[in-house]
């Protein structure tokens, strides 16, 4: 009987992206582990995961735990938990059922395992570079933000999610990218922009198919795929709205709820025009509004590099990831970017693309993580 031949490099190639992310998960953990255990010397390893889970993630916690607020908590800047989407925390929730461990330790391997995989689906929306892959891997488990990646937020899942999306929109598979859209749609608010990336995708496969845009409106209506992904994409974000109607009353309470914390709707450009005038502190480099700023500023420029790509799924998405966040301030800008998939890759492309730059940024990496996991124990707000 012929047996198919195996292709050695094929399994070196697997072998390399699979293994990688998981020597990069071992150097990150131990490396915020030391920082931990350098920044409070006498508290017990038990608390490692308690002691990251800070700002946000105490919300996360209590929603896998309770649930949503029927009326807004005094003690809590007279506000619900109802901004923060339920797919990510309602999944802890569930697995921090079955398994006898506290529900930050749960969530915090959830997301590291979250992590992973997202890294694993980016290596062919990372050109299979191998250099560009070792980047992302690193920033992602074992770089100076690895800590949104590997405690209790969202941005993990966000992360995975869009990943999906592009994933199969690369192949055009509008089913599955609507499939992911719903959930990351049920992930943060800004995931259901991703809609709008399908119907991107369809245009720019009409006119390669087509030759011209002729007949487009009918010719992509006539595709009952597409139009059913349309449909399934927004769903994440139309359950949680009903499910908050019908719980408190208010299927709009996840955005009425930021006048609790002060976010008002305003001028992107004013609000990115004063974090970047702020002058910075006595004994600071850069104020911290200076800091978030810049992260947009970062933002813009990498969306700019897509667009020069001609990548415009992934530029609508950016961009209203973008805009939409800074409408409301600079607050959590950092955390924000950090998650936003198609951004981080086509920076990891770029670092990734010289051998030399790639060694300095590889080195950057994981020498960063030491010094943000002491800023994020020591209450930066920076990096809420």
């Amino acid at each position: 009987m012929h047996q198919a031949s195996i292709d050695p490099r094929q399994d070196r190639a697997t072998a390399f992206v699979l293994l990688l992310p998981l020597a990069f998960v071992l150097l990150g953990t131990l490396i915020r582990f030391l920082a931990f255990r350098y920044e409070w010397p006498d508290m017990p390893a038990a608390d490692y995961f308690d002691a990251l889970c800070r700002w946000d993630c105490n919300w996360y916690v209590t929603m896998a735990e309770t649930g949503y607020d029927r009326f807004p908590v005094p003690s809590r800047s007279n506000g619900g938990n109802w901004p923060f989407f339920p797919f990510y925390p309602m999944l802890v929730g569930v697995i921090s059922k079955l398994v006898p461990l506290p529900t930050i330790t749960t969530a915090s391997l959830v997301s590291i395992a979250t992590a992973y995989a997202a890294v694993v689906i980016a290596w062919p929306l990372l050109g299979r570079n191998k250099q560009a892959y070792t980047l992302y891997a690193a920033f992602m488990l074992a770089g100076p933000l690895s800590i949104y990646f590997t405690t209790f937020f969202t941005e993990v899942m966000f992360v995975l999610l869009t990943t999906l999306v592009f994933r199969f929109l690369s192949r055009s598979n509008y089913l599955g990218a609507a499939g992911a859209t719903a959930l990351l749609s049920a992930t943060r608010i800004v995931g259901v922009f991703a809609s709008i990336s399908i119907g991107v995708q369809a245009l720019m496969d009409w006119r390669r198919n087509n030759g011209s845009w002729r007949g487009v409106v009918p010719g992509l209506l006539g595709q009952p795929r597409l139009v059913l992904a349309i449909f399934i994409a927004p769903l994440g974000l139309f359950v949680y709205m009903a499910f908050l109607r019908y719980w408190m009353g208010d299927g709009l309470a996840f955005s009425h709820v930021q006048r609790a914390w002060g976010r008002m709707v305003g001028n992107p450009a004013t609000y990115l025009w004063r974090g970047l005038s702020t002058p910075p502190g006595e004994g600071q480099w850069l104020h911290n509004s200076q800091i978030l700023a810049l992260a947009a500023v970062a933002g813009f420029v990498l969306t700019a590099i897509l667009a020069w790509r001609r990548q415009w799924p992934a530029v609508v998405f950016a961009l209203a990831c973008i805009l939409i966040p800074l409408a409301a301030g600079l607050a959590s800008m950092m955390r924000f970017m950090a998650g936003m998939a198609p951004l981080t890759i086509t920076l990891m492309t770029i670092l990734g693309r010289h051998r030399p730059i790639f060694m300095l940024s590889l080195v950057a990496l994981i020498a960063g993580a030491w010094f943000t996991t002491l800023a994020w124990l020591g209450g930066n707000i920076a990096l809420v």
